[in-house]
């Protein structure tokens, strides 16, 4: 029995490792070093760091499972985090209760909405809210001061300009799923010295051929001329071919893109905080400083990321990446960050880094079987990364897909 899998991400790799044992199996990945998964080496100092900014949850259990499997768990970190709000290039903390109470820009009883806010929704049922415009959803329920206040920065900095369109089950599972929240911050986890080891311990252990694979269906599957049993496609769905879409019956998803500058530098923009969403119109929506979650020494500089979101036509995607890195570097400069404590800057883009959350999502979720029979969809859009994509959700979908697979060809 062969089968191929389109995509070298978290999904396909670790669909690979389950059905290897049971079949031929073939990695087909376009990019060596691409993917939202995909790290970027600093060949001068010789570390590894993710070209997009990466963190894990205590409740990731598949994440962690797989970390366990390929014996990497001496290296997973626990931290508790710091974030904050930026505003006329001041940046205000917000973790402690105290330091909630010192913030300028909400009243004392729009804190206590938020808090009310943040408990009740750990005990909703996110989707029944599928439909609900998350606009919409905190407007009715905390009011327009908090959205426009609070929310819609964070939204425009997740989203860019497809916020209106989002989902309010999106909001509500990020605060009940995703958070693990302690008194003075969030926690959270990461592999030391990069998720890289993981990526390149999955990949030793299954065969990827590096090249752009194009799938074609007649008496059987065929992958650049190689003919398969069953296909399993983890890659996004804008890049499938339009016979195949038709054929596995497979829904119009829209995409939104990430744009992300990495800068190694000599200084910080914060003294202890990790995360800063920026509350001002801005190109970037959030500094993460990865340098204040991991120790400086690992990497002998900063490292600090300023992310973006736009969509695969949008101006800031198509932007050239050395206007690109003026623009970011102007902007910095708000915040006290000179361009000569910079040692190098480099611009990631991801054209399709995950799908739009919009309202009525639910009803677009990939199932793993399609239209197409022994034709398998797992990844960004399996039922595991709904309502918000993770690492977690790609290895869980890979893992639930490799189990249908062997269901469906009698391999068990």
């Amino acid at each position: 029995m062969r089968i191929a899998i389109i995509g070298a991400g978290l999904s396909g790799l670790t669909a690979a490792n389950c059905l290897k044992e049971y079949a031929d199996v073939t990695v087909y990945e376009s990019e060596k070093e691409g993917g939202l998964a995909a790290s970027y080496k600093n060949e001068e100092k010789g570390y590894w760091i993710e070209k997009f900014y990466h963190h894990c949850f205590r409740g990731d259990d598949a994440l962690l499972d797989q970390i366990k499997k390929f014996r990497l768990s001496n290296k997973l970190v626990w931290k508790i985090i710091r974030t904050g709000f930026a505003s006329g290039g001041k940046v205000y903390p917000l973790n402690t209760p105290f330091e909630i109470l010192r913030y300028p820009f909400l009243s004392f009883m729009d804190k206590v909405r938020l808090a009310m806010f943040t408990m009740s929704s750990k005990k909703k049922n996110y989707r029944e809210f599928d439909d609900y415009g998350v606009t919409e959803g905190i407007r009715d329920e905390l009011g327009d001061k908090l959205l426009n206040e609070f929310f819609m920065p964070l939204l425009k900095s997740k989203f860019g300009e497809n916020y209106s369109r989002v989902s309010y089950a999106w909001l509500l599972a990020r605060v009940s799923i995703r958070s693990n929240r302690k008194y003075s911050g969030e926690e959270l986890g990461y592999l030391r010295n990069g998720f890289q080891q993981l990526i390149e311990r999955m990949a030793a252990e299954v065969e990827i051929e590096y090249s752009s694979p194009k799938v074609s269906k007649n008496a059987r599957f065929s992958v650049n001329g190689k003919d398969y049993d069953a296909v399993i496609y983890t890659a996004p769905l804008p890049l499938l071919s339009d016979e195949i879409r038709r054929a596995a019956n497979i829904p119009k998803i829209d995409y939104q893109s990430s744009v992300c500058a990495l800068i190694g530098a000599n200084s910080k923009i914060t003294e202890d905080i990790y995360w800063t969403n920026i509350r001002d119109a801005s190109i970037f929506g959030a500094i993460i400083e990865h340098t204040n979650f991991m120790p400086r020494e690992d990497y002998g500089e900063d490292l600090i990321y300023l992310a973006s979101y736009s969509t695969p036509d949008g101006e800031l995607f198509n932007t050239p990446e050395e206007e690109l890195k003026k623009l970011y570097l102007k902007e910095l400069e708000n915040y006290g960050f000179k361009e000569e404590d910079v040692n190098w800057i480099k611009i990631f883009k991801a054209k399709y880094s995950g799908p739009v959350f919009e309202k009525g999502y639910l009803k677009k979720v990939t199932e793993y079987r399609t239209s197409l029979k022994n034709f398998y969809i797992a990844g960004m859009t399996s039922p595991p990364n709904y309502p918000e994509r993770s690492m977690n959700g790609s290895i869980k979908a890979g893992l639930e897909v490799a189990e249908v697979v062997k269901r469906d060809l009698g391999l068990v």
